[in-house]
């Protein structure tokens, strides 16, 4: 009897030598799509998240720098708290990515209009780059695991990072010249 592709999240990861069956292959892409779109939009909501910051707090540099290295501070974070869910990778995935794709997509709406009714909206701006943060560090360790089901672990770990880097690259360019 062949494995459903939510079953495989229950069972064990693939073995050496041993290959997934055509669900499980387009299940795997699927995962990287994901990853590489999370790429874009996160390093998009970043980099909105400290142009924001520039012009509204001042010091381009300095909110540069701090909203850059809250999110990486909060990724790593993010990556330390992903070790203690165990159970349900598929439903945590899927939770994190909802949440992080609600954030990206409200963060510049949200952080203007909290600037005219708050007087320093610098610890929002923070706020947000932490959340945005905590989320992809919550996210790279879930796909990952949930990747070890497809691929073994030399190629599961580069294939997960490079979609991801690839990702934020076209965000980056995206970002600078549109």
């Amino acid at each position: 009897m062949k494995n459903s592709f939510a079953q495989k999240f229950t069972g064990q990861p693939l073995r050496e030598g041993q290959q997934p069956d055509r669900e499980g292959i387009s299940s795997n892409y699927l995962l990287k799509a994901c990853i590489f779109a999370t790429g874009l939009a996160g390093i998009v909501a970043e980099y909105v998240m400290a142009t924001l910051a520039s012009y509204l707090l001042g010091n381009a540099v300095l909110q540069w720098t701090l909203t850059v290295s809250v999110m990486l501070f909060a990724m790593g974070v993010g990556s330390r708290l992903s070790k203690f869910i165990q159970n349900a990778l598929l439903d945590a995935f899927v939770i994190v990515e909802l949440i992080l794709s609600i954030l990206c997509a409200i963060s510049a709406t949200a952080t203007y209009f909290l600037s005219a009714y708050i007087q320093w909206i610098g610890p929002f701006i923070y706020l947000m780059s932490f959340s945005i943060g905590l989320l992809i560090g919550l996210e790279i360790p879930l796909a990952t695991r949930l990747n070890d089901f497809f691929e073994d672990l030399r190629i599961n770990i580069s294939s997960v990072m490079e979609k991801d880097y690839y990702g934020a690259l076209l965000g980056g360019l995206i970002f600078a010249f549109l």
